[in-house]
Order: C-alpha cells, then sequence, then structure tokens
C-alpha cells in the first residue's frame, strides 16, 4: 500500500491532493480534495513456487491478483480519478514498479464510478473511486531445513526373508 500511495503522490496526484491508506480507526478526515486507498480483493493464481537461498533459507512466492480501490472526495475527484485510470496501465507506471516495487505490477483499471457523498454538515462532496488490479509475487522467506549430522551404516550380509504357504482348503 505505500508503494502504491508513493506512486499516486509521485506520479499522478499534485498537491494540495493527499493520499491515505483506508480503513484506519481514529484518524481525522483529511482536508479536501484526498485519496483514501483499501486493498479490496486477493485472489489466488498458481500454487506457491519455492526459491533455495544461498544461506539456506527459503523463499516462499505466492502468485496473487490484488485489487486496490481507490476513492477521491472533494473539487476534482472525477477528473482525479479518470487521470489514475490512465496512468495504472501507461508504461511509465509498469517501469516505476519494476524499479519501486518489485514483484509487483500494474494490470488493469476499472472504469471510474461516482458515488454519493454527504458531509456531516450535510453538504454533498465529489466522491469518486477507481479499482486498481495488480499482478503481486508476495514473497516470504524461512529459515531452511538442513542436516547437520548424517551418518552412513554399511550392510555386509542381507538377512534372508522366509515365507510360508498355507496349503489347506
Amino acid at each position: 500500500m505505500k508503494g502504491i500511495g508513493d506512486w499516486l503522490v509521485q506520479n499522478v496526484l499534485s498537491p494540495p491532493w493527499t493520499v491515505r491508506q483506508g480503513q484506519q480507526n481514529g484518524v481525522a478526515t483529511e482536508e479536501m480534495p484526498f485519496a483514501i486507498m483499501q486493498i479490496i480483493t486477493r485472489q489466488r493464481y498458481a500454487t506457491n513456487s519455492l526459491r533455495y537461498n544461498r544461506d539456506g533459507s527459503v523463499t516462499i512466492v505466492k502468485l496473487e491478483r490484488m485489487g486496490i480501490q481507490v476513492s477521491t472526495f472533494g473539487t476534482g475527484a472525477g477528473n482525479a480519478v479518470s487521470l489514475i485510470n490512465a496512468m495504472w496501465r501507461d508504461p511509465d507506471a509498469v517501469e516505476w514498479f519494476m524499479s519501486n516495487l518489485p514483484g509487483f505490477a500494474p494490470l488493469h483499471a476499472s472504469d471510474p464510478m461516482q458515488h454519493p457523498f454527504t458531509t456531516a454538515e450535510k453538504q454533498y462532496e465529489d466522491q469518486w473511486s477507481v479499482d486498481l488490479i495488480a499482478d503481486v509475487h508476495a514473497t516470504v522467506t524461512k529459515p531452511g531445513q538442513s542436516a547437520l549430522h548424517l551418518g552412513m551404516q554399511s550392510i555386509t550380509q542381507a538377512d534372508t526373508l522366509h515365507t510360508t504357504t498355507d496349503m489347506t482348503e
């Protein structure tokens, strides 16, 4: 989420726009205009893969498609969402994420959507949103398993296997 917020601030939404992650308790509403982003879907699309590292650790790679909704509030919210929609699929966005957040790639953006929004003062404000879909290679590294001591025995004579057959009817 930090990487997406950095991309929005550095490449799309210029001041006075502010961006923050949604679903946080005890946080006052920003001054207009502002954007809130939150994860709305996580869809696994492949089995984990493993990467064995030189230090003996193992990296688990989980491949998933992630949906992030960006909602904009205030004057110019519709234009801001339209710009986010256009810039998400631009080659510059793909290059920015390759350089700043490896394992994350923009895939698709939904059409901008307008939503009704009334403030506590009963005033109408513009609110628009767009869903950004990304390919994510989430990784977790854990210590690997290794044998510290391995013993061997030699066998010089094989045991004989005896079987009996019951011939009774």
